[in-house]
Parts: C-alpha cells; structure tokens; sequence
C-alpha cells in the first residue's frame, strides 16, 4: 500500500496543486476537535510550500472551534487566491465552516458537510453530577431557537406576555447569561461564514441564503450533507474525478489506519494485569509533501485498589494524561 506522502504527491500530480492533509480522529473514546494549537503547524506547511497558484487542503473533522478554523481560512488564502476542500468523507460543523471559504469543494461520493450552528459550553450552562463531580452540559444554539418555534407553532403561543412566560421558564432551567452566550454565537457563526462566503462569492443574496440554511433551517446539527443538496444550497462542489475520488479515499484509509478510526479505544484491554503502563495514541495527523505532524496523547494506565468500606475492595483504572501535543516526525 502506498504511503500517505505518496498519495498526496500522486494526488498533487493529478490535482496540479500542492495539497495538505488535515485530518482530527473521531476514534471512540480518543475523539479530538480543530483547535488553536494546530495552527502553529500549519504555518510550517504553509511556508514549507510557499506561494502557490493552487492550494488543495484534504480534510476529515467532526468540527471543533469556530474561530480556529475561520483563521485557518483565511491563513490558506494568504498562500494562494485559489484554495480548495477536499472532502472524502466527514467534514463536520467548523469543518464545514472551512469549507464555505473555499473556491470550490471537491467532493468524493461520500462526502459529508453539516449545518454550521454550534454548541456553547459555559460556566453559566446546565450541569450533570458524573463521577463525583459537575460536568458543564453544552447548550446546542439549535435547540434553544428550537425551543421557541416549539411554543409557537407547536403550543401556539404568539402572544408578547405568553412568550415572556415561555422565556422565563427556560431562564429557570439554563442562566440568563448562558442563553445571551448562545444567542452571541448565532449571531458570531453567521457573520463568519459570510464573511467566508465572501471571498469568492459576489451575490449577497446567495450569500445571505447559504448562511441560512446552514444555520437555521436543517433543524438538527447532526443532519448530513451529501454532495447533491450542498450544490443544491449554492455551494460550489464540484464532484471528484474517479481518480481524484479514488486517490481521496486512499488517503483516508490510510489515515483511518494509523489513527486507529474504526477500533474503539477500551481501556480495559489496555490496561496491564498489575503494575503501570504506558499507551500512546495518534489521535490527529496535519501532512504536506515534506511536512508532517502527528497529535498524540500519552497515558499511564494501571490498576488501582479501592477500599469501600466494612473490609470490601474494589478494583478500579487510574488514567492519568502525562503528555499530548502536535508534534513534527
């Protein structure tokens, strides 16, 4: 089997373009998300390839930071006015929001995108008690719009003091604060992917559509994309040659490989008889012609013996991270 480095030349050879591979792991229990601390890579494959009259990026996330990846948009466009999205399989939510950018997204037979509205987690959201201790619940914008077109068309409560009712009833439950969060979010996603939109897209109205669509009228941040009803949208995907498809996917295999994709992680299996040990993931991949990081996670993993009381003992894991970043290799 040919090497990832391999394909994305091969791929380049067919693209005529220079090409990074972006890919964050949605392997059970080891999932990552596009975040700030890629970027700093990125600029080293960016200045690896320089100015370039194509700029291809292959790329495979469930989503992740809105205002990383608006960067990472615009930081490919200062390294070519023409960059594309190649997209084989997932590219969720911020992906998606990468994608807007795009002069046009290449799209492989099942490729995926997603509506743009994100989840907000905050100090002032909802809790739930797990393990012993709070976990903040994220609050999707989706369900919280939702939530009011329910009272209104659903309930039909139109009336100003019915529907202050129904906001009271929902500050009971989420912060006031944590709803104005959520509400600053809508309005921060919409103005991103326009902006986005804009740099290759002169009709404002088309625009103003997409926008929309993307934010408030797929009804569920888990609704799939395929490539058909993104064109359908006015997005500008174009469907993948067999060859530019084929080629796609073979990186995406290799990728899932390494990554380990399809293999849920269960720590059980991991975890040694007696004593520690220690388990180091690849969890992300971000590599170009002659650049390549890895994201990794190093653990230590051992059995640890818990006294319950009244002579019972019970036997328990301790996973402690001792170390996780990009690293080049």
């Amino acid at each position: 089997m040919a090497s990832i480095k391999e394909l994305i030349q091969s791929l380049e050879g067919v693209r005529r373009s220079r090409i990074i591979c972006y890919f964050t792991g949605d392997r059970t229990n080891q999932e990552i998300q596009i975040g700030d601390d890629v970027l700093p890579c990125f600029s080293r494959h960016l200045s690896d390839i320089g100015k370039s009259e194509k700029l291809d990026l292959v790329l495979y996330s469930r989503g992740g930071n809105t205002l990383t990846g608006f960067t990472l948009a615009n930081a490919l466009r200062e390294f070519s006015d023409n960059v594309n999205v190649l997209v084989p399989f997932r590219a969720h939510s911020c992906a998606t929001l990468i994608a807007l950018s795009a002069n046009a997204v290449i799209a492989g037979p099942f490729a995926q995108l997603s509506p743009i509205d994100p989840s907000i987690t905050t100090p002032h959201g909802p809790t739930i008690q797990q393990g012993g201790e709070n976990k903040f619940i994220p609050v999707s914008v989706d369900d919280v719009a939702n939530f009011f077109q329910l009272a209104k068309q659903e309930a039909g409560l139109k009336e100003e003091a019915h529907m202050a009712s129904v906001l009271g009833h929902l500050c009971q439950r989420v912060s006031p604060l944590a709803l104005g969060a959520v509400y600053r979010a809508r309005e921060q996603i919409g103005m991103l992917a326009k902006k986005l939109l804009a740099l290759h897209m002169a009709d404002n109205e088309k625009i103003e559509k997409i926008v929309k669509q993307l934010t408030r009228e797929l009804l569920s941040h888990d609704y799939l994309i395929g490539r058909r009803e993104a064109r359908h949208m006015g997005l500008p995907v174009t469907d993948a040659t067999s060859q530019e498809a084929d080629l796609m996917w073979q990186i995406y295999e290799c990728v899932a490989a390494d990554l380990k994709l399809s293999e849920p992680l269960m720590w059980e299996k991991e975890a040694p008889s007696s004593g520690s040990k220690t388990v180091t993931n690849a969890r992300g991949l971000l590599e170009s012609r002659n650049v390549k990081h890895v994201f990794s996670s190093i653990y230590q993993v051992k059995r640890v013996t818990i006294s319950q009381g009244g002579g019972k003992k019970s036997e328990e894991l301790q996973i402690t991270v001792t170390e996780e970043s990009w690293k080049k290799v």
